[in-house]
């Protein structure tokens, strides 16, 4: 399906807008006119992005505050973690899930892991950990996601990319798809069947569980009008005894560990699945590589030293469109030279990113597999959202 044969609504939708209107009519396919910028890099969504909304996700999740008044919020089915109960007394029972909790004690409760947990920041190795050891399960509430997955330029759906949209994305504007340009319903309604046997081919969305661990800012809790479910969260890793835990959003069956972990488009368990064509990783564990450190991982092979790319058809960066999903591989070099990030265009060329895997990247492939410094991959994620740098007429740019 060519998507700019697409006719797109004259009225757009904030997030809540869209799911009160059309929750009951889903299937739809969308596209967003105004994206999110998130205070960490994994959790943004593009202008332009185009998405098939599947269903309305909604989770039942637990507010768990800890000794030094740090709110995590934490999916209450989620049974990779068990929990003692601490009586006033000291003693423990247990061990529980947390949904086990809130259906057999009066909360609020005291609680403490059964095996040690650290938490950290997500995508930020320099902020400090924290250990989880005597917690306070306060309530539980509702949150809402929108489910689905990306569509590339060329209307393909990108299977290993499911996503979630959380409602906090207050600035979110999209428009919503109603046909083909020239009134041709009859293949419309072909294109919509094709992606609706797809998704039931694929068999799994029935069974996703988002497992993600979020830390909410005690100021955003202390306004009475805000709602958890509309406070936007910072993303938390957690370790367990030494070792990274592993937090997926499955789409496997529930008896059955997830082969591929499926990663949203903006909330990003902590060891997603490459989409191809990445070369595939010897190991699931990536430990950050200093750019001054030689890499000896296969998945991060030392480039060749060839000559830096000229320019090919982009010569400055008004030239280039705010949709950046058309590019080839040598326009999204010609990007990163106009944004002064050309030490980077070998590592693009060999991973031969275009304009569509682009827009699949994270902060991780940036770092791990790309050697981005933080500051570049913010300034890439920046202007893949659209933002351009504001130069002299007469620079060079």
């Amino acid at each position: 399906m060519d998507v700019s044969k697409i006719r797109w609504s004259s009225t757009e939708y904030s997030l809540k807008g869209f799911v009160n209107k059309f929750q009951d009519s889903f299937p739809k396919i969308i596209k967003v006119t105004v994206g999110f910028l998130g205070r960490q890099e994994s959790d943004s969504i593009s202008s332009s992005t185009l998405l098939r909304v599947h269903s309305l996700y909604s989770q039942e999740r637990a507010v768990v505050e800890s000794k030094s008044g740090k709110v995590l919020s934490l999916p209450t089915k989620l049974t990779s973690m068990t929990f003692f109960i601490i009586s006033q007394s000291g003693a423990r029972e247990g061990p529980f899930t947390l949904l086990e909790i809130e259906e057999a004690f009066t909360l609020p409760v005291k609680i403490q892991p059964t095996t040690a947990l650290t938490v950290q920041e997500s995508s930020s190795s320099r902020s400090p950990g924290q250990n989880l050891d005597s917690l306070t399960f306060t309530q539980s509430y509702q949150e809402s996601f929108l489910l689905g997955h990306c569509l590339n330029s060329k209307g393909t759906l990108l299977e290993q990319v499911p996503l979630v949209l959380p409602m906090y994305m207050k600035e979110v504007r999209l428009v919503l798809a109603e046909g083909l340009e020239g009134e041709n319903e009859e293949q419309w309604e072909a294109i919509c069947s094709a992606y609706n046997e797809r998704i039931r081919e694929l068999g799994h969305m029935d069974h996703f569980i988002f497992q993600g661990i979020t830390l909410l800012e005690n100021k955003e809790l202390i306004t009475p009008q805000n709602l958890y479910a509309d406070i936007e969260p910072i993303y938390m890793d957690l370790k367990k005894q030494g070792d990274t835990f592993s937090l997926y959003c499955s789409l496997d069956k529930p008896v059955s560990p997830p082969e591929v972990p499926a990663w949203p488009l903006t909330l990003k368990p902590q060891i997603p699945a490459k989409p191809q064509p990445l070369p595939k990783p010897t190991s699931p564990f990536q430990e950050p590589i200093s750019p001054l450190q030689k890499p000896t991982s296969p998945f991060q092979e030392p480039i060749s030293p060839l000559q830096e790319p000229e320019l090919s058809t982009y010569r400055s960066l008004a030239e280039v469109p705010q949709d950046l999903h058309s590019l080839s591989i040598r326009e999204v070099c010609d990007c990163l030279l106009l944004l002064n990030l050309g030490n980077y265009t070998q590592a693009f060329l060999q991973e031969q990113i275009d304009g569509d895997l682009l827009y699949e990247l994270d902060h991780i492939h940036m770092r791990d597999t790309l050697g981005m410094s933080s500051l570049h991959i913010t300034k890439l994620l920046r202007f893949r959202q659209g933002w351009r740098p504001r130069v002299e007429p007469d620079a060079k740019v």
